[in-house]
């Protein structure tokens, strides 16, 4: 009778590791899922929304009149940001706007021909 009950204090330490292990992971998953979401999805949409109060702020162009191409990370920089790859209706220009996430802030460009080319504002075609 005693080495029954010996056997059923091992098996309830065990079932009782398994679940931690399980908590543990879960845990985990929870933890990197979090991360992944605010990282990627979230500072994307931020980055984004930033974009549109910049140029409707500064430029006085609606929401509607930027066709966003692309959003990515910018693992290259120390700022730590996204680069956004944009047009806006009466430009003939592609532009590529970096957002620093650190210190809030843009460098701004245009694209032609393959090269960036720094510029602080929207050219239009009249211009």
């Amino acid at each position: 009778m005693h080495q029954s009950s010996n056997t059923y204090a091992k098996e309830r330490i065990d079932i009782k590791k398994l679940k931690t292990g399980w908590i543990a992971l879960g845990f985990l998953i929870l933890l990197i899922t979090g991360f992944y979401v605010y990282e990627f999805p979230l500072k994307s949409y931020i980055a984004q929304q930033n974009l549109y109060e910049l140029l409707e702020g500064k430029e006085g162009i609606a929401e509607e009149d930027i066709q966003i191409q692309k959003i990515r990370k910018n693992y290259k920089s120390a700022r730590s940001g996204y680069v956004i790859y944009f047009t806006v209706r009466e430009s003939p220009l592609d532009y590529c706007y970096d957002y620093s996430f650190k210190v809030d802030d843009w460098i701004m460009g245009y694209v032609s021909e393959g090269t960036i080319y720094s510029s602080d504002k929207i050219i239009f075609r009249e211009e």
